[in-house]
């Protein structure tokens, strides 16, 4: 595998943006504990840390840490002075009584006051405890997780896999069910904010529209309030990928499905990019550019998993089979949609996923993309058939090539995670999923959203005989999928909140399905 965060994209920060955002290691002084505990400092008596802390892109010697300095999130202006100097430590103890790392941090009004540590030189595969400083306040303390070494002998991992929470829409308690269930790491697959109001509403979003850097901001800080996302954040190292509501609805590329001009699509591009970098724990590596961000990436977790962290709207081709009046997804058939120069991950990308199948040494390569991997067949109101053009039907001969090289290389397991579909998705791939013959090469499970809702159940359980490869659908509750992986087996439990408009509802088990190592396709347990 060729696109490496760790390596492939040092230096897109710049030697200026590195000197505004300097950091030092260990040996940093920090203010005294008399200072510490002063309670009030010179930036007045509101919380600096309302949005938490976070860690995420987990090592096997370290993680990214993060937290913003924000005493009044959903602010205009930012009253805040143009640095702040912010220390950090990381201790093998909740107690802090074993600090292994410390620094300071200055962070600065450009990227909204927020901080990234990469915090290096830490055992693998253990627990560490991290917390901020700034103006004499201490953040909550979070904890983070260090991934296993490089192929070493890994017998299980287990974590969360999340999608599509709009704040609107409900409570993001589906947090605490998986909190409860004790993971490794989150894995988040997309639609982190939506920048847009819609649908029922048991809260109101800050902005109706997202359009530019302060309304994103704005958004983002929102969900960060969110007590069961924020807590989701503090306890757990998290993985993510994004897809279009991140910065708005079908966009591919620098197309917006309303026809914008391009220019105000970079500008907004930009200000969602930098946004979505100033609220999460990414490394400095992924700053933005603009309108460019270093997003895709491989994570390894010894020689148990080997995840494909995709970028699937960055760099896609615009959706096939649009019409004067709608620039975005429709249900359509047209020629374009066989054109093999088209690429859901943009070909460079799309040959780095190529690469690197079967080669990992991992027993389960995972391919974490934003949305339904496999088929689906389906027709429209008047019974012609057609495909969905801003998934995975709209971009089929990206997913082919794939399924091609999975068959050719035989990796020991190959597995797609997706979301978007605010709904559950099992079941099995092939390289050609109308051929009866077509060998089964892997398994795919997609998760149901954490809030935003669907009202399609009618009409995609409709489809599913034409769809034998689809093993099991249900859009009826919010919720996550758990994964419990080992050598022997994949197992997913879909977890169903009991309901998103109580904060305080259960959960139960809708199904478990499993994969046995070394035999392609899904089986319900």
């Amino acid at each position: 595998m060729t696109f490496d965060r760790r390596t492939l994209l040092t230096s897109l920060a710049g030697t200026a943006g590195l000197a505004a955002c300097q950091t030092t290691t260990a040996t940093t002084p920090l203010p005294s504990p008399a200072l510490l505990s002063s309670g009030r400092g010179a930036l007045g008596e509101d919380n600096l840390f309302a949005l938490g802390v976070a860690s995420g892109d987990p090592l096997s010697d370290g993680f990214v840490i993060w937290t913003r300095i924000v005493p009044d999130p959903l602010a205009l202006d930012d009253p805040l002075p143009g640095s702040i100097d912010v220390d950090w430590e990381v201790a093998e103890d909740a107690g802090f009584s074993k600090i292994v790392r410390r620094g300071r941090k200055r962070a600065v009004s450009e990227w909204a006051h927020s901080v990234h540590v990469e915090v290096s030189g830490l055992q693998p595969a253990r627990d560490y405890y991290y917390r901020f400083r700034a103006d004499g306040q201490a953040s909550p303390t979070g904890i983070s997780k260090t991934a296993p070494t490089f192929l070493a002998p890994t017998e299980r991992a287990k974590f969360g896999v999340v999608t599509c929470q709009h704040f609107e829409q409900g409570f993001f308690n589906a947090y605490t069910d998986l909190l409860e269930m004790d993971p490794d790491f989150i894995l988040h697959m997309g639609d982190y904010i939506y920048e847009v109001s819609w649908g029922p509403q048991v809260r109101r979003q800050a902005e109706v529209e997202a359009m530019d850097l302060g309304d994103y901001r704005r958004i983002h800080a929102q969900y960060k309030l969110d007590p069961f996302l924020q807590e989701a954040h503090r306890r757990v190292p998290w993985l993510m990928i994004w897809d279009d509501h991140e910065v708005v609805n079908d966009y591919a590329g620098f197309n917006d499905e309303n026809y914008m001009p391009v220019e105000e699509v970079r500008k907004r591009r930009a200000a969602a990019f930098q946004a979505y970098y100033e609220h999460m724990p990414v490394r400095l590596r992924s700053r933005p550019r603009g309108p460019y961000m270093h997003f895709h990436d491989q994570f390894q977790y010894g020689d148990l998993l080997s995840i494909y962290l995709s970028d699937g709207r960055q760099y896609r081709d615009d959706q096939a089979c649009q019409t004067p009046e709608d620039g975005g997804a429709r249900l359509a058939q047209c020629d374009e949609l066989l054109d093999e120069t088209r690429s859901m991950f943009g070909m460079e990308q799309e040959r780095d996923i190529l690469r690197g199948i079967g080669r990992s040494g991992a027993t389960w390569e995972v391919l974490a993309q934003p949305t339904l991997f496999g088929r689906l067949n389906q027709t429209d109101r008047d019974g012609n058939p057609g495909a969905w053009s801003d998934g995975w039907d709209g971009y089929a001969p990206t997913r082919e090539r794939i399924l091609d090289t999975v068959e050719y290389r035989k990796p020991k397991n190959f597995v797609a995670l997706g979301g978007d579909m605010h709904s559950w998705w099992v079941g099995d791939l092939k390289p050609r999923f109308n051929q009866e013959d077509s060998p089964v090469v892997g398994s795919e499970f997609v998760t149901t959203s954490i809030t935003a809702h669907s009202y399609a159940y009618g009409r995609f359980s409709r489809m599913l005989p034409d769809n034998p490869h689809i093993k099991f659908f249900d859009d009826r509750q919010r919720g996550h999928t758990f994964m419990d992986v080992t050598k022997d087996r994949w197992t997913a439990t879909l977890r169903a909140m009991d309901s998103v408009y109580d904060p305080n509802a259960g959960a139960t088990t809708r199904g478990t399905w499993v994969v046995e190592n070394g035999r392609p396709g899904v089986i319900e347990a």
